[in-house]
């Protein structure tokens, strides 16, 4: 299997997991998941960057190498049962703070969507580095598989374009893109439940 997972910024998962014991000690998540979950049993994973473009890129007919990286998105378990998401973003020391937990569609649809490329004879020539993308005025998520000679996208669902868990290349996902007839205003994926806020 050559899924490659990039290296977190130093002390990003730590961060999490104290985070994670501070609201369940508290008794501060308000979402079913991790209200319901066992603190012993917490635990973050698969590290992953998170990456952006904005409807003006979409409009414009840029691709994938205008997308700008951002914070990092990492996937909550519980005994090793994905059960939610967390998100940090660079402090201005340079450190990285959590910025939410979330649990909702994409998340099952990244839980899904992982193990089936896992499996899948493209992954098997090459390494490919696990990223997201996100494109909030669309409510886009995807999976982004990124690698020296190529760049696979696994639209997460909901999507709008259609193609859930299904490995696209890009230029076919941007065609999708571009070529869809969509409302000029949709929620933004952040509009997902999520737990409380972080001070």
């Amino acid at each position: 299997m050559a899924l490659n997972l990039p290296t977190p910024p130093r002390g990003a998962p730590d961060a999490i997991r104290a985070k994670l014991t501070e609201f369940a000690e508290g008794a501060r998540f308000t979402t079913r998941a991790l209200s319901q979950a066992s603190q012993e049993r917490l635990d973050v994973s698969t590290p992953h960057r998170i990456y952006t473009l904005g409807l003006d890129d979409i409009a414009a007919g840029h691709g994938l190498d205008q997308a700008r990286p951002g914070g990092w998105r990492f996937l909550v378990e519980d005994d090793g049962a994905l059960i939610a998401s967390a998100e940090t973003s660079e402090a201005d020391d340079g450190t990285h703070e959590l910025t939410q937990f979330t649990e909702g569609p994409f998340v099952a649809a990244t839980d899904n969507a992982v193990k089936a490329i896992r499996g899948l004879p493209q992954l098997a020539v090459g390494g490919f580095e696990l990223r997201l993308l996100r494109i909030p005025a669309l409510y886009v998520m995807a999976l982004w598989l990124h690698s020296p000679v190529t760049d696979l996208l696994v639209p997460l669902a909901p999507s709008p374009i259609g193609k859930e868990g299904r490995l696209v290349p890009a230029v076919e996902f941007f065609r999708a893109l571009t070529t869809q007839n969509r409302p000029s205003a949709r929620p933004s994926p952040s509009s997902e439940p999520h737990g409380p806020a972080v001070p």
